[in-house]
């Protein structure tokens, strides 16, 4: 194609630059992907702990696929537009997500208990942060403010994509990531 790349970046800075918002406070980032999950605390900009997790949110497709009877593609679309507690989905994309969560939580509980400081925010990214009603069931496990990644807030875009920039947001933090590292040499 004859493309150069100016620089190469790890994905969570890229997604740190276009996701966190707290400059001095710990803030905590699960970035859901497709196989896996990781968890990222991030201090003053910087990445102070690091921890994956082997589930993702193509598990959680497939938990909506074997639950509800339906092809892995329907699940796909299911988990996006119904989400946790929809009326197809039953059960076993919230048995998935407790997974995910109750190791969020022990890393979490791990961090402040080792730096005696608090995590002041926890932020869902990644393909699987778009499943519906996700951030909503995420307040209800975690005492902490949780937010669903919003990358294009950082962007300038007409009020009428709005709505659909906030929705997809969370599967584009890389790249909103780096396009922001990009602007920034301009």
């Amino acid at each position: 194609a004859g493309l150069s790349a100016s620089f190469y970046e790890i994905e969570i800075f890229s997604t740190i630059r276009a996701v966190v918002d707290e400059p001095v406070k710990p803030v905590l980032v699960i970035d859901i992907g497709a196989a896996s999950t990781k968890i990222y605390v991030v201090e003053h900009g910087v990445v102070a702990l690091s921890h994956s997790i082997s589930t993702g949110s193509q598990d959680i497709t497939r938990a909506i696929s074997i639950s509800s009877g339906v092809s892995i593609s329907r699940a796909e679309v299911v988990k996006k537009e119904e989400g946790l507690g929809g009326n197809t989905t039953q059960g076993n994309p919230e048995l998935v997500f407790s997974r995910i969560f109750g190791e969020v939580r022990r890393v979490l509980m791990q961090y402040e208990t080792a730096r005696k400081k608090s995590i002041s925010e926890i932020v869902l990214t990644g393909g699987g942060g778009v499943t519906k009603s996700l951030g909503a069931y995420a307040k209800n496990i975690f005492a902490i403010d949780v937010r669903v990644a919003d990358p294009f807030a950082k962007t300038e875009a007409p009020a009428f994509m709005r709505p659909i920039l906030e929705e997809i947001g969370p599967e584009f933090a890389v790249a909103v990531g780096l396009a922001l590292r990009k602007l920034e040499e301009i």
